[in-house]
C-alpha cells in the first residue's frame, strides 16, 4: 500500500514550505500506525516518532499508536497529515525540573537568609 504523506499548512508562508512534502511511503497492508511513523522517521529523520502527529483527510481523526491503518480506512493512494509536534521530553524529566526547583530554592532562602532579607534571620525550632 503506498500512503502519501503531506505536511499540515498552519500558519507557514511559501517560504517555510519544504521540499520534501509530500511524498509517499510503501507499507504492507496489516501496516499500524507504528509502522507509518516510522516510516516517516526514515524520510524525514528530524521527526522521530514521538515527535508525529498522523491525522486521515478530515483532519480531525488523529492516528493512536498501536492500531491498524484499516481501522481508519486508510486505502491506497490515500493522504495522511503530519503534523511536527516539537521535541518531546520524558515524564521523567519533568517530574525532575517541577519538583527540584522548590527544593533548591527553599534551601538558597533558608541558608542565605542575609543576602535576601538584608539582615542575618534567626530560625525557630521548627525551622532548624
Amino acid at each position: 500500500m503506498r500512503v502519501n504523506i503531506d505536511k499540515r499548512g498552519s500558519g507557514t508562508t511559501p517560504k517555510q514550505a519544504s521540499s520534501k512534502y509530500p511524498f509517499t511511503v510503501e507499507l504492507p497492508d496489516s501496516a499500524t500506525v507504528d509502522d507509518l511513523k516510522n516510516a516517516v522517521y526514515k524520510q524525514a529523520k528530524a521527526l522521530y516518532p514521538d515527535r508525529q502527529r498522523l491525522t486521515v483527510g478530515d483532519k480531525k481523526t488523529v492516528l493512536a499508536s498501536g492500531e491498524t491503518l484499516a481501522k481508519y480506512s486508510v486505502n491506497d493512494g490515500d493522504t495522511i497529515f503530519l503534523k511536527d509536534l516539537g521535541p518531546q521530553i520524558g515524564w521523567r524529566t519533568v517530574f525532575y525540573i517541577e519538583y527540584i526547583g522548590p527544593i533548591i530554592f527553599h534551601y538558597l532562602i533558608y541558608n542565605f537568609s542575609e543576602l535576601v532579607y538584608g539582615q542575618a534571620v534567626e530560625h525557630s525550632e521548627v525551622q532548624r
